[in-house]
């Protein structure tokens, strides 16, 4: 077989396999945002400011759960996903309780709402379409959160 020949049957596995990658950053990021996000909520609820906390871990969500609502991710996809957002809020709680949270971390939650900010406008109409699914599922996560945080 030709190099021509080989290079034209291995593009399409190529193409497949970039754009697999191309979408698991894309959530990846998005739950790693997610994650900031809502630990930057945690700290608020931490310092007695509960509604702060709401409103940010509603807009995590929002985005994270918009884009895997568009998404054809796969189980294992997902679960890593929802790794990274609890290692990313692990991560806020932590720079919070050790006195770290310094301006380095600060840009990285300002970068993270923007981002959030810009799934959730692009995502506009999925999040119309779906937001009764996943408002439950939604809600479990935050009661489960809240619980963890008064048990600190």
């Amino acid at each position: 077989m030709s190099n021509l020949k080989k290079f034209l049957f291995m593009l399409p596995l190529f193409v497949w396999s970039f754009s697999t990658t191309a979408e698991t950053a894309e959530i990846d990021s998005i739950a790693a945002c997610a994650g900031v996000v809502i630990g930057n909520g945690a700290v608020d609820f931490y310092m007695g400011d509960e509604e702060a906390f709401d409103v940010a871990a509603d807009i995590a969500y929002t985005a994270y759960l918009s884009i895997v609502f568009e998404g054809q991710y796969s189980q294992d996809d997902l679960q890593i996903a929802d790794q990274i957002l609890a290692v990313n809020l692990d991560k806020i709680i932590a720079a919070y309780n050790t006195e770290t949270f310094d301006d380095v971390m600060y840009e990285e939650v300002v970068r993270c709402y923007r981002v959030l900010s810009s799934q959730l406008i692009a995502s506009g109409q999925t999040i119309i379409d779906n937001y009764q699914n996943w408002e439950q599922v939604k809600q479990s996560s935050l009661t489960t959160i809240k619980r963890v945080l008064n048990a600190s």
